[in-house]
């Protein structure tokens, strides 16, 4: 289960805690779907991202989902979630480590803990950070 590990690690925080309920079942969901991808092929969520390109576009919504497109739109001037929410619209789909990376900043942005904010003052009062 190595696919996409900064994005598990960063919907299994939101799946934690997450101050919103809806958000920790939507993390949650996305950890599921995950561990499914995993278990249907043997070759793993990368190279079957390869073959199809659905996949990543599955995961790609369902990011956006946990984190909210309220919250992706107050964001839309952070680099992270630019690069993000241009990822629908990209000619060809970036490779599927671009992606956990985009998918895991975006998480940790939302998700982070109080306290390490690099920046504040969105709408709805959560707190935008980078995380490592």
């Amino acid at each position: 289960m190595d696919s996409f590990r900064k994005t598990r690690a960063a919907a299994g925080y939101a799946a934690r805690n997450a101050s919103a309920m809806p958000a920790r079942v939507r993390a949650a969901a996305l950890l599921e779907q995950l561990a499914d991808w995993e278990r249907a092929a043997d070759t793993g969520i990368g190279q079957q991202a390869a073959v199809d390109p659905g996949l990543l576009h599955s995961l790609v919504i369902a990011v956006r989902n946990v984190a909210g497109t309220d919250w992706l739109d107050a964001m839309a001037d952070d680099p992270d979630v630019a690069a993000f929410t241009a990822i629908p619209a990209a000619a060809s789909a970036p490779s599927a480590g671009r992606i956990d990376e985009m998918c895991s900043r975006v998480l940790w942005a939302r998700f982070s803990p109080a306290g390490t904010s690099a920046r504040t003052g969105t709408r709805d009062g959560a707190q935008a950070v980078r995380h490592p």
